[in-house]
């Protein structure tokens, strides 16, 4: 499926997104477009919170040598016959599990930070696109609107039409105007975005191709997310750990100095349980709510269309009732507004849509990693 942009999209995109000062360090050569396969690649490469999760996996990992080196420790006193302390007794029945989970989780937790990465550059790189299009929306609004006001004018100047009409029309250009210059704001901020995804300068040159393509969605599988997401959300393997650390600190209730209470005990592991239970509920939903945006996204973006198609007719009907003199300047105005409204609904809805089967990929828990071929690839 390609998303065509309208016909003012090189232009709009050359004078907005290109009006960024350029960087020779950021990692893309001037005048290069900014493919999607590339911009993972630098988000991966640049971004600090790439380096970050692997900074958190390698203290992990040092944190969990240190904490078996605590146990052996600790077994080495009662070989010897010392006598403990209460938190070295906890050390010798749940430390190497602590150890264990503390780069278990670790491991999992940096998959997760860079799969979000990805995630997060790429609705970037699409929300750069779509304050692309809205521009492109805003300019062809404003083309609208000084077309309304010439043809009041000319009204007027056939005596036709009061001047309130060219006044009233004067004002809607200067509405549109304003819509322009705010949609040009967005464009920027959608770039900077766009750009600390990609751990580059905020003001770096943003350069995305004419035309972007996209695989067709097809219908997601509803029991198969469900299950993914039930093995491999991050939130879902630390709920289970927990629960397993928890039941281990159970069996060891009462049979040390200083352990806590059996009853104690129990409620930990109750509460882990119950934990884990909102946990999968919670990413149940999630699923549930993505599977049916999606499912029902090819009968919504269809109505949208015909909606637009319907107003834009409408519109045309309207500037010639107006030019033949039997229409007025607010039957106009209406039409045309409605139109921009239906423009904005389907543009919104057509990216919200790329957006959550994007979001697909990651609820389950799949790895978004980069494996040769883009999600969204950009040709």
């Amino acid at each position: 499926m390609k998303l065509k942009f309208m016909k003012d999209r090189a232009a709009a995109l050359g004078v907005v997104l290109l009006v960024l000062l350029a960087t020779a360090g950021a990692g893309l050569a001037a005048g290069a477009a900014l493919s999607l396969q590339r911009a993972r690649e630098l988000a991966l490469r640049d971004n600090p919170a790439a380096d970050l999760a692997t900074v958190q996996v390698d203290l992990a990992r040092a944190g969990a040598d240190r904490k078996r080196q605590a146990v052996n420790d600790a077994v080495y006193r009662l070989i010897i016959g010392k006598d403990l302390l209460p938190n070295e007794w906890t050390l010798v029945y749940v430390g190497s599990l602590q150890a264990e989970q503390m780069e278990t989780l670790a491991a999992h937790h940096e998959r997760a930070e860079r799969d979000g990465l990805l995630l997060e550059v790429q609705r970037n790189y699409l929300e750069a696109y779509m304050a692309g299009d809205r521009l492109n929306l805003a300019n062809l609004a404003l083309s609208r609107a000084r077309e309304q006001q010439r043809l009041a004018e000319v009204a007027f100047s056939a005596g036709t039409v009061a001047r309130s009409d060219i006044l009233a029309a004067q004002a809607h250009a200067a509405a549109a105007e304003a819509r322009v210059i705010a949609a040009e704001h967005g464009v920027r901020s959608a770039s900077a975005a766009l750009n600390r995804s990609l751990g580059r300068p905020l003001e770096a040159t943003v350069e995305l191709p004419a035309e972007v393509s996209l695989p067709e969605r097809g219908t997601p599988d509803l029991q198969r997310g469900l299950s993914e997401a039930e093995n491999s959300r991050l939130e879902i393997i630390r709920a289970r750990e927990t629960l397993r650390l928890k039941e281990r600190e159970r069996d060891f209730a009462g049979h040390a100095p200083g352990a806590v209470s059996r009853r104690e005990a129990e409620l930990a592991v109750d509460e882990a349980r119950l934990q884990l239970e909102i946990g999968l509920s919670a990413v149940r939903l999630e699923v549930y709510q993505l599977y049916y945006r999606l499912a029902g996204l090819e009968k919504q973006l269809a109505a949208l269309e015909q909606g637009v198609s319907y107003s834009a007719e409408a519109h045309r009907l309207a500037l010639l009732r107006y030019q033949a003199g039997v229409g007025t300047e607010q039957e106009v105005t209406a039409a045309r507004d409605l139109l921009a409204e239906r423009e904005q609904e389907l543009l919104h809805a057509r990216y919200e849509g790329y957006l959550d089967y994007l979001s697909w990929h990651l609820a389950p828990g799949r790895r978004l990693e980069w494996t040769g071929q883009p999600i969204l690839p950009v040709r």
